[in-house]
């Protein structure tokens, strides 16, 4: 009887210890903790990858390659991404791999359950497997793309920041007297990061092609799907075109990318502030729970 107490209390004590670990996992990779400064600063600014990293990223192209070649679904999906993969640095290829990771790393999440309910003495119908099976394969397909989208727009973020700097160093450079593609050509140089070095490239490989700058420019807000630059160029090229006045255009541009950035700024302010409010409210419901139950309980027990 004892050795049958002793076991018993074993398998619960190691069924909680898998419950909680396994909770403390998801709750971790659900909330990480903060990237640091220095990490921040060098994932908008990538570099190109070392040659030690080589085998790795082959490894990862030639299974998210055999993906995209065997699941035509998800090569429809990685193919309407192509815009954020561009803006992220990141290949079909690799996204395919990511996408099929978390779908076997989900597929064994049942075995998992299975197993701690075995150990905790639980017997739950085949259904329960099946629900948590289909449960986990979604957001493990669903999951990647969230994250790549999510990454994409606060990248997306920053380049129109570097363009609203952009924009004012060519006014800057309009009213020094130089040209409007001397002007544009100076002021990519003028700053340092992704957004930068991505205008420095696109006006260097329009120049070769024998393209005007806002071409190039246009057709770079195009492959990035940022339709701040996209209208950037346009409003120069209408004003190079027709003789209107640059200089004004351009400073009205960043003054109104200005103007949409504090605007943003402020309604995500307004909707964490709404959310701070939450806690606040959950905690004074329940300390009027805790001071109203002794009545209530009292109330209960003489009306009984």
């Amino acid at each position: 009887m004892i050795a049958l107490v002793v076991s018993g209390t074993s398998a619960v004590l190691l069924a909680g210890m898998m419950v909680g670990g396994g909770a403390f996992l998801a709750w971790t990779g659900l909330r990480p903790a903060p990237e640091p400064l220095g990490v921040a600063l060098a994932r908008l600014d990538r570099r190109p990858m070392v040659a030690s990293l080589a085998p790795e990223v082959d490894r990862d192209a030639r299974f998210g390659g055999f993906l995209l070649r065997h699941v035509p679904l998800l090569h429809r999906a990685v193919d309407q991404m192509r815009a954020d993969l561009r803006v992220l640095g990141r290949t079909p290829e690799e996204q395919a791999a990511r996408v099929g990771s978390y779908t076997l790393l989900s597929v064994l999440f049942v075995p998992w359950v299975a197993f701690v309910a075995y150990v905790a003495g639980f017997d739950p119908p085949g259904v329960v497997y099946l629900m948590a099976l289909a449960l986990s394969v979604s957001w493990a397909i669903v999951a990647p793309f969230l994250s790549l989208r999510q990454q994409a727009d606060a990248r997306r973020k920053a380049f129109s920041h570097a363009l609203s700097a952009y924009c004012n160093v060519t006014v800057m450079s309009l009213a020094a007297g130089r040209g409007v593609e001397q002007a544009l050509e100076t002021a990519a140089t003028a700053g340092e990061g992704w957004a930068f070095a991505e205008i420095r490239g696109a006006l260097t490989a329009g120049y070769v092609r024998g393209e005007p700058p806002w071409e190039a420019l246009e057709a770079l807000g195009t492959e990035l799907a940022i339709d701040d630059l996209t209208e950037l160029a346009s409003t120069i090229s209408m004003a190079g075109e027709e003789g209107a006045a640059v200089r004004d255009t351009v400073s009205a541009k960043a003054r109104t990318i200005r103007e949409r950035i504090i605007a943003e700024t402020e309604q995500t302010a307004a909707a964490v502030t709404e959310r701070m409010s939450l806690p606040g409210v959950l905690m004074a419901l329940g300390f009027l729970v805790f001071i109203g139950y002794p009545a209530i309980a009292v109330l209960f027990r003489f009306g009984t």
